[in-house]
């Protein structure tokens, strides 16, 4: 039952307060464009979910290994970044054969592996010494992330598009860019990080 309330936990925390995408701007780019695309916003989402939590398993397997503790950075970064590139063939291969997924299919699989909320993930959970049960948290709650950033960003959107009162020259991108903004830094009120230090 432990196992099941650190997931729970982890997961939640990584939504709210730990919101990786508008706290960090991790994805963020895929984050605006999938939310002008309402018909692909939920398959990306649970892209970004699958390649999170599998990759956040992996990963923690991974660093249970001895000779992981004592890697540089870079090091690290070559094998997480080789977990996910094996993840993602993997995936894609069978796809492809197996399902028969159409090319652009496979393009947007790769969009959602190789976006950089993926790869954070495996990171901050080595920083935070997360366990396996707070691995798989952290992967669910970064694509609920995800979501939660995307679905903000399409009604904000959808709610500026409709303001009559925004001056010409703000109206479009720099009027989402300051709507994206406002939104980040809210989440990052939560995280309890001094932007000032």
């Amino acid at each position: 039952m432990k196992i099941i309330s650190d997931l729970l936990m982890t997961a939640l925390y990584t939504v709210f307060i730990q919101n990786l995408v508008l706290s960090s701007g991790l994805g963020m780019s895929e984050a605006i464009r999938v939310s002008t695309k309402p018909g692909t916003f939920g398959k990306f989402a649970v892209m970004i979910s699958g390649f999170s939590v599998v990759t956040s398993v992996l990963c923690s397997l991974i660093d249970k290994i001895s000779f992981m503790s004592d890697v540089t950075y870079a090091v690290r970064a070559a094998v997480y970044g080789g977990i996910l590139a094996a993840v993602f063939i993997i995936t894609a291969v069978v796809a492809r054969f197996v399902f028969k997924a159409s090319p652009k299919f496979l393009g947007t699989l790769g969009i959602a592996a190789l976006n950089t909320l993926v790869l954070a993930v495996p990171y901050i959970n080595h920083s935070a010494a997360y366990s396996f049960a707070d691995s798989i948290g952290s992967g669910i709650g970064a694509g609920i992330a995800f979501v939660l950033a995307a679905a903000l960003i399409s009604r904000g959107s959808a709610i500026l598009a409709e303001n009559e009162s925004i001056p010409e020259v703000f109206k479009g991108t720099p009027a989402m860019f300051l709507y994206v903004a406002m939104l980040s830094l809210a989440f990052t009120g939560f995280s309890d990080v001094n932007l000032f230090a």
